[in-house]
């Protein structure tokens, strides 16, 4: 069988926005332009900029609105480097130079929860069962390096349990409602995005939870990179009590 291709994030948006059960887990998201990121930096004052296609955490940017008056000022942080911009068009340059792609997206940035003081989010392994069924195989709990803004492995991300990320957060039982609330929001989008993949049978979801421990759906892969399964491994036993 042949690998699916990239999901394009913009069009899983699009696609997962018509479920009215999805809908309020997505971060607002548009096309990048100019008229599109001031707009989103004037709502939420903090945004991601991502490639419309791409992996590993490449390429993406988080810009943070710092004006206290009322001329633009805007931190951009890109790797573990960071851009103090100081007008509307020098930050637009800016973002236009240093994109890795020419086709880009601006993503409402989520105040996620930390571990040791580094954001976090979590991949929910799905698999396609053979009674059709998608299971989350386990989760792999992902927090940024201290001097970056994305949580990837590959990026210098630290693989870490659900149970430790979510310990000072939650009790037992809270704990195992976000579990379950999780692991149904992993199937609704594998199901939703299913019918666009021809025969696949692996989705890489990762959500982040805010303060309120609402989780967010921050994309979907077609294509999780091997080293998540390497870290499931390492944290979970075979026998995984969170395939519920």
């Amino acid at each position: 069988m042949n690998k699916p291709g990239k999901g394009i994030k913009w069009e899983h948006y699009l696609e997962l926005k018509k479920d009215n059960k999805l809908m309020g887990h997505l971060p607002d998201t548009k096309k990048l332009n100019k008229r599109n990121l001031l707009s989103m930096l004037s709502k939420y004052k903090a945004v991601y900029l991502k490639p419309n296609v791409g992996a590993f955490g490449i390429g993406i940017m988080r810009v943070h609105s710092i004006a206290d008056g009322k001329e633009p000022a805007f931190v951009v942080h890109k790797g573990s480097s960071q851009k103090k911009l100081f007008s509307n068009d020098l930050l637009y340059a800016y973002v236009m130079k240093n994109r890795a792609r020419p086709d880009y997206l601006v993503q409402q940035a989520i105040p996620l929860l930390q571990w040791k003081k580094r954001p976090f989010d979590v991949r929910l392994m799905m698999t396609k069962q053979r009674n059709n069924i998608w299971l989350n195989e386990g989760f792999v709990g992902r927090a940024a390096n201290p001097k970056k803004i994305v949580t990837n492995i590959r990026s210098g991300g630290t693989a870490v349990s659900i149970d430790d990320l979510l310990a000072q957060y939650t009790d037992r039982a809270t704990k195992a409602t976000i579990i379950k609330k999780l692991n149904e929001l992993g199937r609704r989008v594998c199901v939703r995005l299913e019918p666009k993949y021809t025969g696949i049978r692996l989705f890489g979801i990762d959500v982040g939870l805010d303060h309120k421990l609402k989780p967010w759906l921050i994309e979907a892969n077609t294509r999780p990179e091997k080293i998540c399964w390497k870290c499931l491994r390492k944290l979970y036993n075979k026998c995984s009590p969170l395939r519920k």
